[in-house]
């Protein structure tokens, strides 16, 4: 860790130096952020079990006892995070301009406490358009995320997803933005036919995934729309030869935001097939196996919503309410053995988490607590999870976070 911190500082410092030599300005941010949770169970997690997500289902012993039942503690500071942000000259007539972003996070919970990429990309920018190259935030996470201060940042009730990406904004008018993206996975990956993630899948399918969407922003309210398109080769070869598999998947979202004085509200709804790259319960199964051995899928589909509201300056408070939904085959046809990111059996969830946050120069402390249940079942033919079966049954836990925050 003293290598790579001395490392870190010596290039700085040469970016400094290079900043004097070719007039580019180098600015460094971060924070140094302190978690301290509880969970009343066990819960799908990862980051040392700071990104929590949804409960995870029963595991009942010989005696009806719930092995997930288990309470847990954890302290951490492997949020603290640096980045520089970095502009420049003009090049081809557009103002340049970069980002670099990391932390301690890891690249996922086995290198947890390593340092990490979060963002990475540069920017030009023209009077009416930007084009930006390298890692950012998916537009489906990053264009209207939740106020909370939770690391999952509401998932998987919202997309999360940080990829590299060719993105193009183009504003006709100051308050209008269109936008589109081509990316491919990275760290994110989509679920596997073995349950796994992996960006293997995305990697050998070629094609990169796309977004077209369009934002519009006023002095009070803000709103948008996007679509995306995903493809995945879940197996090349099978049985000792190649096989041409590949599976495409469309999701939608549209988002509002409100801000009157010390108020502030966001939204948004999402409609997901295969969304597991993004975080969220889903994935796809085997709806017809060919002569040949060769499959034909048909993703899996959610629906998602969320909604936060917070009030104040300094003493900041507020809640946030998310809801998803399992609606089963994109074609409502029978799928053979789902393969689902996580949560299997899955039939719906929800979270309600009231949030207080107080500001005092740099320095900042939050208490948030996450009451979030999801209902397990028994898939159907369709891969829905009937709510009227008696076999369905809900999982709670109660999460408490505390956190103390140094902006620099």
């Amino acid at each position: 860790m003293k290598k790579i911190l001395i490392v870190s500082l010596f290039a700085l410092s040469g970016l400094a130096a290079s900043a004097q030599d070719k007039a580019v300005k180098a600015e460094v941010y971060g924070f140094v952020r302190n978690y301290f949770t509880y969970d009343s169970r066990s819960c799908v997690q990862s980051n040392e079990g700071l990104f929590n997500m949804l409960p995870n289902d029963q595991k009942l012993n010989a005696h009806g006892e719930d092995l997930n039942a288990i309470p847990s503690v954890r302290f951490l500071s492997i949020t603290t995070r640096f980045g520089v942000n970095v502009s420049g000259p003009e090049i081809w007539g557009a103002r340049s301009s970069a980002k670099f972003e990391s932390d301690f996070c890891g690249a996922s919970s086995s290198s947890a406490f390593n340092l990490r990429i979060r963002q990475a990309h540069t920017k030009l920018a023209w009077d009416n358009s930007d084009l930006l190259v390298g890692q950012a935030w998916h537009p489906m996470s990053g264009d209207l995320m939740p106020e909370v201060f939770s690391l999952a940042t509401g998932a998987p009730f919202n997309p999360f997803n940080r990829s590299p990406q060719v993105r193009y904004n183009y504003s006709p008018i100051t308050s209008l933005t269109f936008t589109a993206a081509a990316l491919y996975q990275f760290q994110y990956g989509s679920v596997g036919l073995d349950d796994k993630t992996s960006n293997v899948y995305s990697r050998n399918a070629l094609v990169p995934e796309l977004f077209v969407g369009m934002t519009a922003k006023g002095k009070h309210l803000s709103g948008g729309f996007g679509v995306n398109a995903s493809t995945i080769a879940p197996r090349v070869v099978a049985d000792n030869r190649f096989v041409n598999e590949r599976l495409t998947s469309y999701s939608a979202m549209a988002f509002g935001s409100l801000k009157a004085d010390d108020l502030t509200v966001r939204a948004k709804a999402v409609y997901g097939q295969n969304t597991s790259h993004m975080q969220q319960p889903t994935g796809f199964g085997i709806v017809e196996i060919s002569d040949n051995g060769s499959y034909t899928y048909e993703p899996m589909q959610l629906g998602s919503a969320w909604i936060t509201m917070m009030y104040g300056k300094k003493l900041r408070y507020g809640f946030f309410a998310g809801w998803m939904k399992n609606y089963g085959s994109a074609g409502d046809e029978y799928i053979e053995t789902p393969v689902v990111r996580n949560n299997k059996g899955l039939a719906q969830a929800y979270r309600f988490s009231p949030i207080v946050t107080y500001k005092v120069e740099n320095m900042q402390i939050g208490l948030e607590y996450e009451h979030t249940a999801a209902a397990h079942g028994v898939y159907q033919a369709d891969g829905k999870v009937s709510m009227l079966s008696n076999s369905t049954y809900w999982v709670e836990n109660n999460r408490v976070c505390v956190m103390v925050k140094y902006d620099f």
